[in-house]
């Protein structure tokens, strides 16, 4: 099934498909500039386009519906019925969303657990684990902003600013130091910097995600 059809299947927006293009187009990235430990980018690939699935019940478009972009926001109704529909079917709690998504395409079982791992919260764990697929996941997800990819610190900025749950947690600097260094883990297996990451760079891997065969 291509990525698309599954998008399409489970009423994924247009802004949340973009998000997980560019985070698969950073992992495009990291994998042309690897010089680490050998690892199946394949899957990799796939960890970018189906870890933020189940986010498609988190927006709240009454109050957000810029959250669908300029050209989408004119079918708000169109997306919060869809919204609705995975609602009634899945459930409102999006790790638990996606979790059901993913089970329903066969995704494997450590892929799964991968996606489920990702988080801002997990940060020291992710940082200290031997987990490179997740690691690289949970990096291009962080260089993937709201609106386009950013530096490490803009991400850092966007988490103080919208995150609360986050930064009201006493051991908040410590999961942004955490972050930091899992730049400079991936820093060390690259032949090129971090820096170069920028949406210019990733925009040439997008055609090849619209067409990504699971």
């Amino acid at each position: 099934m291509k990525i698309s059809e599954i998008y399409s299947k489970f009423g994924i927006p247009p802004n949340l498909q973009e998000h997980m293009f560019r985070v698969f187009g950073v992992v495009c990235f990291l994998e042309k500039s690897w010089r680490g430990e050998n690892l199946d980018w394949v899957q990799i690939k796939k960890l970018a386009l189906l870890h933020d699935l189940g986010n498609v019940v988190k927006f709240d478009l009454d109050k957000h519906p810029e959250f669908l972009g300029k050209v989408e926001q004119a079918n708000v109704g169109f997306w919060k019925e869809q919204q609705k529909k995975v609602i009634d079917k899945y459930g409102k709690d999006d790790h638990e969303v996606t979790n059901k998504m993913l089970e329903e395409l066969g995704i494997d079982k450590e892929m799964i657990k991968i996606i489920l791992s990702k988080s801002f919260g997990e940060s020291l764990a992710t940082r200290d684990s031997n987990n490179w697929p997740l690691k690289i996941l949970y990096y291009a997800d962080l260089r993937t902003l709201p609106l386009g990819i950013g530096t490490l610190e803009a991400r850092m900025q966007d988490v103080r600013n919208r995150m609360p749950k986050y930064t009201s947690r006493p051991d908040f600097e410590d999961l942004v130091h955490a972050c930091k260094d899992l730049e400079l883990q991936l820093q060390s297996n690259l032949s090129k910097s971090v820096f170069e990451i920028n949406d210019k760079v990733i925009n040439k891997f997008i055609s090849k995600a619209e067409v990504f065969d699971l």
